[in-house]
């Protein structure tokens, strides 16, 4: 047989987070360039438009079922993309050439991106972790959903706190600093919650 269909690859490919990275404007990979600048308005609405997408009942408030059915739309896009790229001569079917060609792809995509974390790791003196900002992404307490009106003033006011010289805008400089204050703060409290009390 000439063709394999390999659609298990192409989702085991998709769900191990072969996805590219999508882009902001003046970020790369989640992460803003040093130089870009954002305005409050701008930096707000990134973090709730997530959100807005999500409330299919525009009640204002994002429930556990909206966020795992919009969860699973964007998979299924990831797995159409997924496989456009890897049927390179769009025939329909993924022959195990192909599949091959996009795993190996993969493998040296997530090479050069671990040596790339490795040098930003050094530049920073610790591990590459990810301090991921997502305001308002987590559930309510009572596991009833996420209130888009309340991520938007956590949004406000994680700005405010970033905005080191007050102009109105943050850069990636004073979000990495602000990032880098939380951790060693959060390092801080942990270190004085293990020391044994005297």
């Amino acid at each position: 047989m000439k063709t394999m269909i390999v659609l298990g690859g192409v989702a085991a490919l998709a769900l191990s987070g072969a996805a590219i990275a999508q882009t902001n404007d003046g970020q790369r990979g989640g992460r803003m360039d040093p130089d870009a600048r954002l305005s409050q308005a701008e930096f707000v609405e990134q973090r709730v438009a997530r959100l807005t997408a999500m409330d299919a009942n525009g009640d204002g408030v994002v429930s556990r079922e909206e966020m795992q059915a919009h969860r699973q739309a964007r998979m299924g896009e990831m797995r159409g993309r997924m496989f456009e790229r890897m049927d390179t001569n769009s025939d329909g079917t993924v022959t195990r050439s192909e599949y091959d060609a996009a795993h190996e792809q993969r493998r040296e995509g997530m090479t050069e991106r671990r040596a790339e974390r490795g040098e930003a790791s050094e530049r920073r003196g610790g591990r590459g972790h990810r301090g991921g900002q997502r305001a308002g992404m987590r559930l309510d307490r009572d596991g009833q959903g996420v209130n888009i009106e309340q991520a938007r003033q956590r949004a406000v006011e994680q700005f405010a706190a970033m905005d080191a010289n007050g102009d109105g805008y943050v850069t990636g400089a004073e979000m990495r600093a602000h990032r880098e204050a939380r951790r060693a703060d959060h390092q801080a409290r942990r270190a004085d919650r293990r020391q044994p009390a005297e």
